[in-house]
């Protein structure tokens, strides 16, 4: 019951306010003497705020299963246990991966929000590179460069999900 509760509550947090709880309130909510650094701190909230999404979109494929599915592992006598490692998660995982994709995908553009904390970051980096004498360039030439980026990784993993769910035949028949 706890865990639900929590996970609904990271769910609708957005991820600025748990870096902000990681760079400034966690030490708070630790024994007394507990002293994470920094980066532990945002490795922390960010892994917390990506297992409930994940939790969240594993907990969807569950739930679009037939329930003729866990009947027909209950009717070849498998145990709870079997059942779910070779019947249930199997096809829960195939229908979940278009979610799960796009939860990397959300989590991998919000490291840009990092930067609120001071972490290395793309976009803080680029105005470290403008604010050098030595750079030339435009302005906006190093956030077309981030942009492409930031697409070329997101477009890759999105045609990485449409050819794996192509492979795995998740289309429902």
């Amino acid at each position: 019951m706890l865990s639900v509760v929590f996970i609904e509550f990271i769910r609708g947090v957005p991820l600025i306010t748990l870096l902000f709880t990681a760079s400034l309130l966690l030490n708070y909510f630790l024994p007394p003497g507990t002293n994470f650094d920094l980066i532990l701190r945002v490795v922390i909230m960010v892994t917390l705020f990506a297992s409930a999404y994940m939790a969240e979109v594993i907990r969807g494929g569950l739930a679009a299963l037939p329930k003729g599915q866990y009947e027909a592992a209950e009717a070849l006598g498998l145990d709870y246990w079997k059942s779910q490692q070779l019947v249930i998660l199997p096809q829960a995982l195939k229908i979940s991966i278009p979610g799960i994709v796009n939860s990397f995908i959300g989590l991998f553009k919000d490291t840009t929000l990092v930067m609120f904390i001071g972490l290395l970051d793309p976009i803080a980096l680029a105005a470290a590179i403008r604010a050098n004498t030595n750079w030339q360039g435009i302005y906006w030439e190093l956030f077309i460069f981030i942009g492409a980026v930031f697409f070329v990784f997101c477009f890759s993993m999105s045609r990485y999900s449409q050819y794996l769910e192509r492979r795995l035949k998740t289309d429902h028949r």
